[in-house]
């Protein structure tokens, strides 16, 4: 099932807690992000507020995968962090938002990039920002991610050239989509319904 939670900061959602465990086992222990580790085992920044969405991904009641939206008419990680991974100011405006921390416990991956949860996500993110006017997200990954996205129908512009970070290359990329990549992505899994529950708050089975 997909969770999406909006209005709440960590701390006030168990759910929201083992998500935040996830994130830093995939980020701090297996990607060797050493600047996000923290004693509690969570990865936890400025940019987890009220005003985030979080998409959680449950699969026989465990935290299987995880991903964040922020709006770029305020802060982000991209134009107060990572600012450098743009050539020119970072794209803002209320049809753009940030999609950040996209993660997959590793007992849920599958040998192909996107596996069940995986692509559930990305279609879920495609199923939220359609109805609430996102037009675009930005994102950062490494460069591989672009031909990834591109097959998938995505619209992929990168913002700079990649820099490195932990060891590892790191684009920023405007990322545009329309009613076709989403009708791919619902193809590539062989589904026809919605993964995501218009209701917010509300949990929903994973197709």
């Amino acid at each position: 099932m997909i969770k999406l939670l909006e209005g709440i900061r960590p701390g006030e959602s168990s759910v929201l807690d083992e998500a935040m465990r996830l994130r830093h086992h995939v980020f701090v222990e297996e990607m060797g992000w050493e600047g996000l580790r923290r004693a509690d085992g969570r990865d936890v920044d400025q940019f987890d507020t009220p005003a985030t969405i979080h998409q959680i991904a449950i699969v026989n009641g465990e935290v299987a995968g995880y991903q964040r939206f922020n709006a770029t008419t305020g802060p982000h990680l991209l134009a107060d962090v990572h600012y450098e991974l743009c050539d020119g100011p970072s794209p803002r405006g209320n049809h753009i938002w940030e999609w950040s921390r996209y993660c997959v416990a590793r007992k849920f991956k599958r040998e192909r990039a996107f596996c069940d949860v995986a692509s559930t996500l990305l279609i879920a993110a495609l199923e939220w920002g359609e109805p609430n006017g996102v037009e675009e997200f930005v994102l950062e990954f490494h460069p591989v991610w672009i031909t990834r996205f591109l097959e998938l129908g995505f619209d992929v512009k990168p913002l700079g050239l990649p820099r490195e970070y932990d060891g590892d290359p790191t684009v920023a990329v405007r990322l545009g989509y329309g009613k076709k990549t989403y009708q791919r992505m619902l193809e590539m899994r062989g589904i026809q319904s919605p993964v995501l529950n218009v209701n917010r708050h509300a949990a929903v089975r994973v197709a």
